[in-house]
C-alpha cells in the first residue's frame, strides 16, 4: 500500500483535527496545516476523508480512485 492510501485509510477528521498513521508512525494536525502540505484548501477536506463521499459526487470520485 502506498503511503497516501494508509494515510486516508487511516485517517479521521474530528472538530479540524486530523489524526492518521503511515509505517507506523502517528500524526496529528490541524486541517489548515493539511492543506498546505497537500497544496489544498482546508475549508472541504473533511468531505474527502468522511465514510460517506456521496457529497463530492461519481465524477469526481472517478477521478479521486
Amino acid at each position: 500500500m502506498s503511503d497516501l492510501a494508509e494515510f486516508y485509510a487511516n485517517c479521521s477528521v474530528t472538530q479540524g483535527v486530523v489524526k492518521s498513521e503511515v509505517n507506523g508512525k502517528k500524526m496529528c494536525f490541524d486541517l489548515k496545516k493539511l492543506g498546505e502540505i497537500l497544496g489544498v484548501l482546508d475549508t472541504d477536506f473533511d468531505i474527502y476523508v468522511r465514510e460517506d463521499k456521496y457529497v463530492l459526487g461519481n465524477a469526481r470520485l472517478l477521478e479521486l480512485s
